[in-house]
């Protein structure tokens, strides 16, 4: 992950509120994510198939509450693709 990048990233957001907080959180989140993957988010947002898996992988681990991780992964990959990553109902393979 390109963590220095992404804080500016996400520090450019005008909808986030309580930027240092939210931010820190984000950043704390995607590492989790890193983790329950077992790869470089940059590998995964490179392709939609990998993303939709990382996805399926993060909703079934028990650190993911609410959607947070998965949240913070679609961030990156809208960081890194300047777009969406559909919502997993609408993804097609």
């Amino acid at each position: 992950m390109r963590e220095a990048e992404f804080r500016n990233y996400l520090e450019g957001i005008e909808t986030i509120k309580s930027k240092n907080k939210a931010i820190n959180s984000r950043i704390s989140r995607a590492n989790t994510a890193e983790q329950i993957i077992g790869t470089s988010l940059d590998y995964v947002v490179s392709d939609d198939d990998r993303m939709y898996d990382a996805l399926v992988k993060i909703s079934s681990d028990p650190r993911e509450r609410s959607g947070n991780i998965q949240n913070t992964v679609r961030w990156y990959y809208r960081f890194c693709n300047s777009r969406e990553f559909p919502r997993m109902s609408s993804y097609k393979r």
